[in-house]
């Protein structure tokens, strides 16, 4: 017969596990709330600055979008100014050249179908005849703005006096159009009118109507009690969108100055905010009233307090609920044991909560002994598994023995990571590779934890991480889902580390294991440049790279070894432009890049200049390997190019005088004469002699050197100028457009036109 354990005393002041976890959960409700009610008092009081701050921001917006559109009328009219129609108009006597005339109305007609030019008319008024046609018909001026465009402001003959102006390009204050016929009189409403005109040529004058309020609310996003206001350069009201509204004459800044370029101002109840277009030079003015902004705090403040009222009677809802689920399954625990303890269970520990004194003395040593019995069963098992796995990938005879998951032919699927840490981690990471590379294998392992009931994740290789996930035969295959969390996370990572994952397809067979993990290798490999986060599940064909041809290979070796960086720099660049454009991957980038650098090497070498003088800080190959993007290659290749080519200019110029006044002369001249003989005579030496001279010191022509920097010269001026085509054929040396096609086509591959239509840089 057992003996009995008497049943510990509980004395009648200890509380019941229900009230002291609702009573808990209560206190924490009010502490969160007295938190909740400090910041919301501290924040208040900045909310209204906040509120002034998005004002401004929006009212940036607003000006972008004005000065965008004033530019892009002003752009759009002055090449209509040059067409071949236009000049024979404006030449001409524009009113027998109707079938000019017709087909210009037909195009303008065209252009006015565009709703997003909020345009309501384009007017063509030659001053000198008084013609003027818009795409409706022909009329004199008289009739169109004493008839058909009315206006109290704008008479015929102020718009005669604007087209003998100076002014190229101004817009007019927003005043009311109408029509005034024998047969029709209505409105057209708000109009702002343009004048785009040649500055120096006053026969033809463009018109142009501005749909002020279709413009209004296209371009701006009103706040409640807000209006707008365009003040010209002289202060005059361009448009407003309140017709009362007018600029008060003593308004300051906050800080006692005038408004200028930007910044805020406050006048009795309302606010002005100031912006300055740099196109056009108008200032923009939003006027919001100080009643708008208490009206948003007074809002702002009910929305708080109506949150917070919700969010303690949610809390208190949701305590009870919690308090009463602990409870009573807990109550029948509470039973078991009091029955247990009578038949000689350990005794309890004190406490002041009943259930809990029961509780803890009981299952105190059993938890601590089962815990340390689970956490070392469950370390041998995790490091028994990761053993079998890597003994069948990389086919180790001592683990063929060991029994895996995967035996039992479930399906399965791989995720292998690769982990690439940058310099820059190196530099600004306290931490060592080592520690971050396991933070981000237990993070993965985390993650897949989380979704599957079974997952494995260990580290393969000293850059890779493998997870191996068991699935249900129900469970879909969606890898890109299931990863979008963890993308998230390592972008915020990339610019330490490149992260490229690749998972395998669902497969079901152990023995397909290493080809599978082989497979995943492989889309590792097809990772393209960029600092992102990469997820690569479909295979392709590497792109064969057949840069240099023969011909680029042996004049790229010359202009090396001539030490041209005009040359070897465009020519390595459209290589690697080449390459990024059949979609070459950022291996073979690297393996194109090496042999690039080993080229210059031999280069330096074959002209006795050392490596050294070119090279900051690590070997090239290591500097190499921290280029990730394209941008990234060709500033490397800049630097390695230009330091290398002064370097063997340097040595050649020590002995060299001839080639270096070639070298000066060219580049100072490239738009004169460059014959040979011109050259030679300056001088003092024949043609002949300087041509086999430069050819033998440079490795390259002279004919090919100076058509190289012309082309140089060519392209850039074509993506950093908007200079006319036949401008920039007699700059570089052409006398025709059709002599310059020819040639810069046989350089580049493409036309002129082509080539600024792929490379244009100001419309950015």
């Amino acid at each position: 017969m057992k003996r009995l354990i008497p049943f510990p005393n509980i004395s009648n002041n200890q509380l019941s596990l229900f009230y002291t976890l609702f009573c808990s959960f209560i206190a924490i409700i009010l502490l969160l709330v007295s938190i909740h009610l400090v910041t919301y008092s501290f924040f208040r009081d900045r909310i209204k600055e906040e509120i002034i701050v998005n004002s401004g921001l929006n009212l940036n917006t607003t000006v972008t979008n004005y000065e965008k559109h004033f530019k892009l009328m002003r752009s759009f009219m002055l090449s209509n100014l040059f067409e071949n129609d236009t000049q024979i108009l404006k030449n001409g006597t524009s009113a027998f050249h109707y079938d000019i005339v017709s087909r210009v109305q037909r195009e303008l007609r065209n252009t006015m179908n565009n709703s997003l030019l909020y345009l309501d008319n384009i007017i063509y008024y030659f001053k000198d005849t008084g013609f003027v046609f818009d795409k409706e018909g022909t009329r004199n001026a008289e009739t169109m703005f004493g008839k058909f465009y009315v206006s109290d402001t704008y008479s015929v003959e102020f718009w005669k006096r604007q087209a003998e102006s100076v002014d190229s390009f101004k817009v007019y204050p927003t005043t009311n159009f109408r029509m005034e016929t024998a047969f029709e009189d209505f409105s057209y409403g708000n109009l702002t009118p343009i004048l785009v005109k040649s500055a120096y040529d006053d026969r033809l004058a463009f018109i142009l109507l501005l749909k002020s309020a279709r413009a209004f609310e296209a371009f701006h996003q009103p706040k409640p009690g807000s209006s707008l206001l365009i003040l010209d350069e002289d202060q005059q009201v361009i448009y407003s969108s309140s017709p009362s509204l007018s600029m008060p004459d003593n308004l300051k800044m906050e800080d006692g100055t005038y408004p200028g370029l930007g910044g805020y101002a406050k006048l009795d109840d309302k606010y002005y905010f100031f912006r300055s277009g740099s196109e056009t030079g108008f200032t923009y003015v939003e006027v919001v009233a100080d009643r708008g902004l208490t009206n948003q705090l007074r809002n702002l403040n009910v929305l708080m307090f109506v949150i917070l009222a919700l969010s303690i009677l949610i809390s208190l809802a949701v305590s009870y609920i919690l308090a009463k689920k602990f409870h009573n399954p807990l109550a029948k625990m509470i039973r078991s044991i009091q029955t247990y303890s009578i038949l000689g269970g350990p005794g309890a520990a004190s406490s002041r909560i009943k259930e809990f004194n029961m509780l803890h003395s009981t299952l105190r040593d059993l938890s601590r002994s089962n815990e340390k019995f689970h956490h070392d069963l469950q370390t041998k098992n995790t490091m028994l598994q990761q053993f079998a796995y890597m003994s069948k990938l990389k086919k180790i005879g001592g683990g063929a023995g060991l029994e895996t998951r995967m035996d039992d032919d479930r399906p399965y699927r791989l995720v292998l990571f690769h982990l690439e840490f940058k310099e820059r981690f190196l530099l600004e990471i306290s931490s060592s590779v080592h520690r971050a590379f396991n933070t981000y294998k237990e993070l993965i392992d985390a993650h897949f934890t989380s979704l599957y009931g079974e997952s494995l994740t260990f580290q393969l290789e000293k850059d890779q991480i493998l997870t191996i996930l068991f699935l249900d035969d129900d469970q879909a295959d969606k890898p890109e889902a299931e990863l979008r969390t963890l993308i998230r996370i390592f972008d915020s990572d990339a610019p330490y580390c490149n992260f490229t994952i690749a998972p395998s397809p669902v497969r079901k067979y152990a023995t397909d294991f290493a080809e599978t993990y082989q497979n995943a290798l492989d889309l590792i490999r097809q990772r393209k440049l960029g600092e992102d986060v990469q997820i690569i599940t479909q295979w392709e064909a590497h792109p064969s790279l057949l840069v240099p041809t023969p011909s680029e290979e042996t004049e790229l070796v010359a202009n090396l070894q001539a030490g041209i960086e005009t040359v070897t720099i465009p020519l390595v660049e459209r290589f690697l432009d080449h390459l990024d454009k059949v979609g070459a991957t950022a291996g073979q980038f690297q393996e194109w890049s090496k042999d690039i650098v080993n080229r210059t090497i031999k280069a330096m070498y074959a002209q006795n200049v050392s490596v050294a003088s070119v090279v900051d800080g690590s070997h090239l190959h290591e500097q190499l390997k921290s280029c990730y993007t394209l941008e990234q290659y060709k500033t490397f290749f800049r630097r390695l190019l230009t330091r290398s080519a002064i370097a063997i200019q340097e040595k050649k110029s020590e002995t060299d005088a001839i080639t270096k006044f070639v070298f000066e002369y060219v580049e100072a001249n490239y738009g004169g004469d460059l014959s040979l003989d011109s050259i030679a005579h300056k001088l003092g030496i024949t043609g002949p002699y300087l041509s086999s001279y430069f050819k033998e010191k440079t490795g390259t022509n002279f004919s090919d050197y100076i058509y190289t920097v012309r082309m140089n010269k060519a392209t850039e001026m074509l993506i950093e100028t908007d200079l006319l085509i036949q401008d920039i054929a007699s700059l570089v040396g052409y006398f025709t457009v059709a002599s310059f096609n020819r040639v810069f086509k046989r350089y580049t591959g493409m036309t002129p036109s082509e080539f600024r239509r792929q490379n244009i840089k100001w419309e950015e």
